[in-house]
């Protein structure tokens, strides 16, 4: 999941689509959007070089131009000037701190509007959004994949969640349209909003890798109906991540699943837990070590599973809602802390 170099790009182009609100309409603001317009569309063609030069162009204008920075990053990022793209990074969130908050906002004003015009419609255990009837047939693959993960987590956890959940599919296009969501991105899921955001494209990979996609946001949401108040995030997405993979028809899924993390993680840096969430939670680090965060979270939710067996992560989640926080929940079940579970993953592959 390489998402932080891809959220900065998002967010950028967001921002360049609504500079005409976010800036004063001086004569030097309005010269610097110009520019950095002109920037993001020979980025998007792959024309680095101009990019480059009208990027300098706008801070030449406007040197506390905060969004130019964002820019500047991604082409210092392009040239694997990781130092150099990080701290431009980190000086556009100098100059404008509330940046993200407000990309975040101006982007989910423009998505919903664009989820309201969608076409709805009831399953067993779903709320649907969709475009029309062209697509209905390929909303139905995802249904599918949503029934199937349904019924496991279900049986799982020993209980099925009150009432349905929302889900809006989208094509690639719409997803663009509504979010900026690149290729790479699948889905998401909301808790703000409850709700599940899947790509109805089938990604590389095949309809494998699709069910993956979708079984991945759905334990996002399933979680948190069952447990809705915050958790770490290293255990959200690495048990998002297991219940992707878990294949109830194939008894060595685990077994394969680990010596492909094993492969992916050879020869790189090990972090302690309390790393691994922060690298994941704030990604303001390089994107390499914010995906090995990801895969090093997997890998700690899955070494557990083989250990304790599938039902520790249930176990968990039960003296959750009967009140335990999360440290004396995971001690209780697992026998010892998270770090220390951490520490053994380490000491066994080593």
């Amino acid at each position: 999941m390489k998402r932080s170099l891809q959220n900065y790009l998002l967010a950028f182009l967001l921002v360049v689509q609504s500079l005409s609100v976010v800036w004063a309409t001086t004569p030097k603001a309005q010269e610097a959007i110009l520019w950095i317009y002109k920037g993001v569309a020979a980025y998007e063609r792959e024309d680095f070089g101009a990019a480059k030069t009208y990027v300098n162009m706008a801070l030449e204008t406007e040197p506390n131009f905060a969004e130019a920075y964002l820019l500047k990053g991604l082409l210092e990022y392009h040239d694997g000037q990781v130092e150099k793209a990080n701290a431009s990074w980190q000086k556009a969130l100098d100059l404008n701190p509330r940046l993200p908050d407000d990309m975040r906002k101006k982007l989910e004003s423009r998505a919903h509007k664009v989820e309201a015009g969608l076409t709805s419609q009831e399953s067993s255990h779903f709320t649907l959004q969709f475009s029309g009837a062209d697509e209905r047939d390929k909303a139905w693959v995802a249904v599918k994949h949503l029934d199937e993960a349904y019924s496991d987590l279900g049986s799982r956890f020993n209980t099925f969640p009150e009432g349905k959940f929302s889900v809006i599919i989208f094509s690639s296009q719409e997803f663009w349209e509504a979010w900026n969501a690149p290729l790479w991105l699948g889905g998401f899921f909301d808790s703000r909003d409850g709700k599940i955001r899947v790509r109805i494209d089938t990604p590389p990979g095949g309809d494998e890798e699709y069910r993956r996609r979708v079984r991945h946001e759905f334990t996002h949401a399933f979680i948190h109906k069952l447990y809705s108040k915050d958790l770490p995030v290293w255990f959200q997405e690495g048990i998002a991540q297991f219940y992707a993979y878990s294949s109830p028809s194939n008894g060595f899924w685990k077994d394969a699943r680990m010596e492909s993390l094993k492969k992916e993680t050879k020869g790189a840096p090990w972090m302690e837990l309390t790393k691994v969430e922060r690298v994941i939670k704030k990604k303001d680090v390089a994107p390499g070590l914010i995906y090995l965060g990801y895969l090093e979270s997997e890998a700690l939710i899955l070494y557990v599973a083989k250990e304790r067996g599938d039902s520790w992560i249930p176990m968990v989640v039960e003296l959750l809602r009967a009140g335990k926080n999360f440290a004396e929940a995971y001690k209780t079940v697992v026998g010892i802390t998270p770090e220390e579970s951490m520490d053994h993953l380490i000491h066994s592959w080593s």
